[in-house]
């Protein structure tokens, strides 16, 4: 448990770094010089497929237009799953991150991927910087 708040603490804060107009470092660098790189790599696998579906349901409303690399598709992806999950009817993040649909292997997929963990991070601060109202606890 503790280790699904510290993970997401540190994605809520270099999120919010990312969204600093004169923040030129791209989503990946700033990970990478703020810790949350080794930070993301070391948590649990299943630590990162929840902060994945916690952010895109946070982000469900954001557009987040034609994606130019596998991260921003996985995010937009994810995003989009989760205000479809909402328009039908899901009101708690719960039904849509613990449901087993294809966005829930999708997430789990990146998040046991240890080849490509760095997508897995930039999806979630994607993901994370969308977030309108803040994350929900």
């Amino acid at each position: 448990m503790l280790d699904l708040y510290v993970t997401r603490t540190a994605v809520i804060m270099t999120a919010n770094l990312l969204r600093v107009p004169s923040e030129r470092r791209s989503p990946l660098q700033l990970a990478t010089e703020s810790g949350l790189t080794e930070l993301w790599h070391h948590a649990a696998p299943e630590t990162r497929r929840t902060l994945l579906l916690q952010a895109a349901w946070e982000a469900r409303t954001a557009f987040l237009g034609d994606a130019d690399d596998d991260a921003h598709r996985y995010a937009a992806y994810l995003a989009e799953a989760a205000n479809t999950a909402h328009q039908r009817g899901a009101t708690r993040r719960e039904e849509f991150t613990d449901r087993m649909d294809p966005h829930f292997l999708l997430a789990q997929s990146l998040a046991f991927d240890v080849l490509n963990l760095d997508v897995s991070l930039v999806a979630v601060l994607t993901l994370a910087v969308r977030i309108p109202a803040g994350w929900q606890v």
